[in-house]
């Protein structure tokens, strides 16, 4: 994992606890987002938001629909922001 991964990575993850007040050692990225207590749609879209403004990105709409864990979360995450950069994954 290099530097802007594991970055992306502790933001994502930071986000998840925050937003569910968890602690940041139980949200990993193999975490399935069904299984995380108190996660639903409005604050899945609420973290969303967090993360966009954060990073000045836009998420596509259709791919939200197909994440299942954090890990899916950080891979969108990492992958926008390498493609706004020009850099392959």
């Amino acid at each position: 994992m290099d530097e802007t991964t594991a970055s992306v990575d502790d933001a994502v993850r930071s986000a998840f606890a925050s937003e569910l007040f968890l602690p940041f050692d139980q949200v990993t990225a193999d975490a399935p987002l069904a299984a995380l207590a108190g996660l639903d749609s409005v604050t899945l879209l609420r973290i969303i938001v967090v993360l966009e403004t954060e990073y000045w990105i836009a998420l596509d709409d259709e791919q939200l629909y197909g994440l299942t864990t954090v890990g899916d979360v950080i891979a969108l995450v990492d992958e926008t922001l390498r493609a706004r950069a020009g850099v392959g994954g």
